[in-house]
This record gives structure tokens, C-alpha cells and sequence, in this order.
């Protein structure tokens, strides 16, 4: 289970993960000015599919966090709702909390959802819920980052593939593909290894290199590593991806991918295991093949 006591006492972190779940689940999320509360709220834009007419709703997201005392988010925690909502041009809601609703605010928001006069949903996810939607392959990397000790160690999952598999290990999130086998259990200290030696690598402030896919070819024991160097978008880049694979070139049985990537640390849409460092490049990293320049 997680412990969501390991997130700050003020809340923010409790935010920050909100807004990194959502983002990863591919909605589009940005801040609001801060509340009442000195908390920030969350606007989240859905597209809502359709077979006549696609529109999209505007939910607005609220964060309470009370893991410390335990306590339920009760109606006095709570601002007007509607009057949220309307103000954000919003027509849905969610409660967010770190522990559970109360009784008392379960059924306001029934009734706002009720209501045929305001025409808001009105909803919550608790602890519970929460983690459950952690606990994927794609987000569990997210509860890792904020949860070091409760999310911490390996997580496999399985893919459709039997030699193919999605990885969490110390916040990062990347594929494993052995060339033939279906257990890669006995090179995850390997793939250890490799991690440790990419953050010890030297770099600037904000520059990073992240493994996104591992390739193991276990008829001749050689791996293929799949890194992106990350740097922000107003600096340049410090060297090539020639240079990184060159630099970490030494090992017989390794070969590297490097390609160099900016981003931008504020940008709504950023997120360090963005789906499109990933999709494009599937069909390379099942196969061992290099990544196209």
C-alpha cells in the first residue's frame, strides 16, 4: 500500500501527483490560481468521444490532503462548489483527497450531480482510488517518484508479448524486450547497473538522460540500451548522440541509442515519460533496432 504520508504536509505534493496521474492518462491539465485556501486548483480538459458530434467537459480538480491526522475531507473543508465551477467555466468536479470524504460531503456531491438546474457531475476519488489508478504500468512510475519508500523496488507488467514487458524501477518507466525468452528477472541487477552509471554521467542543472527501453539479445548475451538526453528547451544541448553513445560505448556487449531531446520544464504538457518518447519508437525497440536519427 502506499503511503501518503511520505507526501508534504502542505499539499503541494499531493497536487503535483494529481496533475502528473492526469496528464499521463492523456487529459490535458493546467493551474488555476490558488484558492482560499492557499491551495491550487486543477483544470482538467477532457474529449469526450462521440459517434454524431465529439465535444470535450471542463472539470475542475481539487486537492485536499489530511494523511497526517487521518481525518475525512468534511463540508466545512469544501468551498461552493457550483459557484467553483461557474467561475472556472467548469461543468464537472472532483474531490481529491489523500484520505477519504465524509459522509456529509459524498452526498453533496450527489446532489449537485442531481441537480438538473446547475448541469455539473460532481465526483471524488479517495486513497483508494487513487492508488488503484497508480498501480498501472505507465503510471506506477509517478507513484515511485513521490512515494520512495512505499513504491519503491521493481515493477513488472506484462504485455500482450511474452518476451516483451513495461518496467518501473526508482521513478523511471521503460520497456524490456528479450529476443527470445520470457523471463528477464535475471539481468534486472544489469539493468541496475546501467541506471546507476547514467545518473552518475555529468551534467548540467535540468539536463538528464532516461532510459526508455532495454533490448536483450539472449542468443548472443548483448543488449541494445535505449536512452533520451534531456535537456531544456532555452539551452543548448551539451553534445550529439554520437557523443553520449561514444562516451559510454566500452563494454563488448553493449550497444547504445542515444537521441537528444528538449523540453519544456512549465509547458501544461510536459512530462519526462511522455507517451510520444515511446509509441513511435515501439516497433525499434521490440525488434533491437536503432531508433531513426
Amino acid at each position: 500500500m502506499l503511503d501518503f504520508t511520505e507526501l508534504s504536509d502542505d499539499g503541494l505534493d499531493l497536487e503535483l501527483l494529481v496533475r502528473e496521474l492526469l496528464f499521463s492518462i492523456g487529459l490535458k491539465v493546467y493551474w488555476s490560481g490558488k484558492g482560499p485556501d492557499g491551495g491550487r486548483d486543477l483544470l482538467c480538459i477532457e474529449d469526450v468521444k462521440s459517434k454524431f458530434l465529439a465535444c470535450t467537459k471542463k472539470w475542475l480538480i481539487q486537492c485536499k490532503h489530511k494523511a497526517k491526522s487521518g481525518n475525512s475531507v468534511g463540508v466545512a473543508d469544501l468551498d461552493d462548489i457550483t459557484t467553483s465551477c461557474l467561475q472556472h467555466g467548469c461543468d464537472g468536479y472532483v474531490l481529491i483527497t489523500s484520505t477519504q470524504p465524509s459522509s456529509g460531503v459524498v452526498q453533496r456531491l450527489e446532489q449537485i450531480t442531481a441537480n438538473p438546474q446547475t448541469s455539473i457531475s460532481a465526483t471524488y476519488w479517495d486513497s483508494v482510488e487513487l492508488e488503484r489508478r497508480l498501480k498501472t504500468a505507465q503510471q506506477w512510475n509517478i507513484a515511485q517518484r513521490f512515494f520512495p519508500n512505499s513504491a519503491a523496488g521493481w515493477q513488472i507488467f506484462a504485455s500482450e508479448r511474452p518476451n516483451h514487458w513495461t518496467a518501473n524501477f526508482k521513478g523511471y518507466y521503460f520497456h524490456i524486450t528479450n529476443r527470445i525468452g520470457s523471463n528477464c528477472q535475471m539481468y534486472l541487477p544489469v539493468i541496475e547497473e546501467q541506471i546507476e552509471e547514467l545518473e552518475k554521467y555529468p551534467l548540467p542543472d535540468k539536463h538528464f538522460l532516461r532510459l526508455r527501453s532495454v533490448y536483450y539479445d539472449d542468443k548472443h548475451g548483448t543488449f541494445m540500451w535505449y536512452v533520451d538526453y534531456m535537456h531544456p528547451h532555452d539551452q543548448d544541448p551539451i553534445g550529439t548522440a554520437e557523443g553520449f553513445e561514444e562516451a559510454f560505448d566500452g563494454e563488448w556487449n553493449y550497444r547504445y541509442d542515444f537521441k537528444v531531446r528538449s523540453y519544456l520544464e512549465y509547458s501544461d504538457h510536459y512530462d519526462p515519460d511522455h507517451y510520444d518518447f515511446y509509441d513511435r519508437y515501439m516497433g525499434q525497440f521490440i525488434l533491437g533496432m536503432f531508433r531513426p536519427r
